[in-house]
């Protein structure tokens, strides 16, 4: 009876191996009838065609961890950010509440923080500033904060400035350039004139703008016809070119062949002529 039994399980042993060699190197419809042939010798019950599949739970995947870089690192030379947080619907500036029901913050390097509740009223630090409609920002180093009220008009900290469609600050100095609804536009509260396009140096508080007709200008300061131009970020100086390829550096005229130019952030000019030849443009 042992023998039998040791027979049987020697049979069934094989029968198994042979099934799972048949996995490994048969494909198609001779796979699936030898793995039937396999159990029908084992004495199992199947159905034709049909073979029994064992479904393994895949593990559940690991969940995923967000990189928010915004909480620890800073502008340079940046020395006086604040500590903020939110908690229970408070802000905190350095371990001091500030106020409740805090819808937006910003921090500024100057340590000043600007902030606006679920009502709308913005402050800047624990001075309530008036009800802003949303948009506003703090100046980096100055820690000024620009903002429009649900008129649309614009402030710098608590003084009016004008009616603005839209606006853009200078970081460093605190300046302002902006536009009101007719395309005029304005530094500060001086008027430059009509612009198709504008940017500050956020370095300088200088303004480098189009008009509607292609005149680039410099703050006040009229440049010329510019069908391209570059801002250094750092200094505030413009390179441009005109339809006949001049290049110009500001007001000063460097060449009458240039074929291609690239502004460095600290001014650094450089230009290739029509010949391919590479310059460096030395004030």
């Amino acid at each position: 009876m042992k023998t039998k039994m040791s027979y049987w399980l020697m049979l069934l042993c094989c029968c198994l191996f042979l099934s799972g060699s048949a996995v490994f190197s048969q494909t198609g419809g001779g796979l699936n009838d030898k793995i039937l042939s396999d159990a029908k010798i084992l004495g199992l019950n199947t159905k034709t065609d049909e073979i029994p599949v064992a479904r393994i739970p895949l593990p559940a995947p690991a969940p995923s961890r967000v990189f928010n870089p915004e909480s620890r690192i800073l502008p340079e030379n940046c020395h006086n950010m604040p500590v903020l947080y939110v908690e229970d619907g408070y802000l905190y500036k350095n371990g001091k509440r500030l106020g409740r029901n805090v819808s937006a913050y910003k921090g500024a390097c100057s340590g000043d923080v600007a902030w606006r509740d679920t009502y709308g009223r913005l402050y800047k630090n624990e001075t309530e500033l008036g009800d802003s409609n949303g948009s506003f920002q703090i100046a980096l180093y100055t820690g000024d904060v620009f903002w429009k009220d649900n008129y649309g008009r614009l402030h710098k900290n608590s003084q009016r400035i004008g009616d603005a469609k839209s606006f853009k600050v200078a970081d460093y100095t605190g300046d302002v350039a902006w536009q009101d609804g007719f395309d005029r536009l304005y530094k500060n509260e001086t008027r430059l004139g009509d612009a198709s396009r504008y940017q500050i140096v956020g370095r300088t508080g200088d303004v480098v703008w189009l008009d509607r007709y292609g005149t680039l200008y410099k703050n006040s300061e009229e440049l010329g016809d510019s069908n391209r131009y570059q801002v250094a970020r750092w200094t505030g100086d413009v390179a441009w070119m005109d339809s006949y390829s001049n290049l110009y550096f500001n007001k000063v005229k460097v060449t009458s062949s240039c074929q291609s130019f690239t502004l460095r952030e600290d001014g650094k000019l450089t230009w290739r002529d029509s010949f391919g030849d590479q310059h460096i443009y030395q004030p």
